[in-house]
């Protein structure tokens, strides 16, 4: 019945589907259910959080939906507190492995400009199903942006007949919405000076302790944190190596610049 449900429920999406999306197959072929790509780095998977914008020139990035087909809960939140209690009385566990329906996403935070849309209806999958949401518009202001992509798992409650109390379960409920992902969206300013490819490297990025600022020539070092706020700038004329310990941990946006151009690259101090 479940895979009739599944089946029925891709004809379904595939008809009524709005977004052009694709999944990645290197995040589908893990098989591990979650928002993809990661904010912060897993063994083996290069690509890591969501690509910067710029103010007034179109966005795009594709994020990656693996959806879970069953999972292991302690359900006692979802009960009555009654219910709960004559369970413990009776020995009757509240830890079930549960089958998942579906899963609901949708993407807060956005930059005004900027919009979501999934590869189905309603962006709601069913389980053990790939999917994609599509990141696209115009940006139109400029910061660092918060953006979670939350998560609504509908779960099959079993029935439990429970002494005195009497039957429970045994229906969809959906668990309480939580953030499966969330995103650093950095989106610059417009400026007049000239944009160049990066001629200039961090590394480690990420790191933990310290990394190095490789220039070719002397520059202005700016480094702000995930609000906007400059918390470092010095003038570098050579390789400049900074500890963790100057700046702190988190998402950093560092400005590399000279009378002739201009780079920004993203940091990460875990």
């Amino acid at each position: 019945m479940k895979k009739l449900f599944i089946l029925l429920s891709l004809l379904f999406f595939s008809i009524t589907g709005f977004s052009q999306c694709t999944p990645n197959s290197m995040f589908t072929f893990l098989g591990l259910p979650g928002v993809y790509p990661p904010e912060l780095p897993i063994p083996n998977i290069p690509l890591v959080g969501i690509a910067d914008g710029s103010l007034g020139s179109n966005y795009s990035q594709t994020l990656t939906l693996v959806v879970l087909e069953d999972t292991i809960m302690d359900i006692g939140f979802l009960l009555p507190a009654a219910a709960v209690t004559a369970m413990n009385v009776a020995g009757i566990p509240t830890v079930y492995t549960l089958d998942v329906n579906h899963v609901t996403f949708d993407v807060q935070g956005l930059p005004n400009g900027i919009n979501y849309q999934c590869d189905i209806s309603n962006c709601q999958y069913p389980s053990s199903t790939d999917g994609c949401i599509q990141l696209n518009g115009t940006p139109t202001v400029a910061g660092t942006f918060s953006v979670p992509v939350n998560m609504i798992i509908n779960i099959q409650l079993p029935s439990i007949n429970i002494p005195l109390y009497g039957a429970v379960g045994g229906m969809g409920q959906d668990v309480p919405a939580f953030a499966a992902q969330t995103y650093d969206l950095f989106i610059s300013d417009a400026t007049s000076i000239r944009s160049i490819d990066f001629r200039n490297e961090i590394y480690p990025n990420p790191t933990t302790t310290d990394f190095t600022i490789e220039v070719n020539s002397p520059m202005n070092l700016i480094i702000y944190n995930s609000l906007g706020q400059i918390i470092y700038s010095e003038k570098i004329i050579n390789n400049t190596k900074i500890n963790k310990s100057r700046i702190g941990s988190g998402i950093f946006i560092v400005e590399i610049s000279d009378n002739n151009s201009l780079e920004k690259h993203k940091l990460i101090i875990n």
